[in-house]
């Protein structure tokens, strides 16, 4: 009963047929369905999550921006750059812009009541009127 095993095994060893091309094309075919399918979802979470990050950045850049104001005891309307409100401290680090390559800092806005009406991207000059909080 051994014997026949082994010579089973060494039979199944012998065995050099390979896949055929039809074989090989077939699954190259499913492999390139899949990877049609794959790629525009994973561009897509990409996208979202860069969004997803940048409205993360605009609400701690806001509570940022409110606290800034209070502590300057403002009592109008006062703009804050990301990058000026990292430097005083109110920020641990400027957050990167994800979303928009264009841009590369945030500005916010906070009323003359001391809440931050609104927080868009900058590149120091120009804004995007995108509205982070929204």
């Amino acid at each position: 009963m051994m014997i026949k095993m082994v010579m089973a095994f060494k039979r199944i060893g012998k065995d050099k047929r390979g896949f055929t091309l039809v074989e090989l094309m077939a699954v190259l075919a499913v492999l390139a369905i899949i990877a049609a399918i794959a790629v525009p979802r994973f561009t897509g979470t990409i996208n979202t999550a860069k969004a997803n990050a940048d409205k993360a950045s605009a609400q701690i850049i806001a509570r940022a921006a409110e606290q800034k104001w209070l502590d300057d005891q403002e009592s109008t309307q006062k703009t804050y750059l990301a990058s000026d409100l990292a430097s005083a401290g109110y920020l641990k680090e400027t957050p990167k812009v994800q979303a928009k390559s264009q841009y590369d800092d945030y500005r916010a806005t906070v009323d003359a009541t001391g809440k931050c009406e609104k927080v868009v991207y900058s590149d120091g000059t120009n804004d995007d009127s995108v509205d982070l909080l929204d």
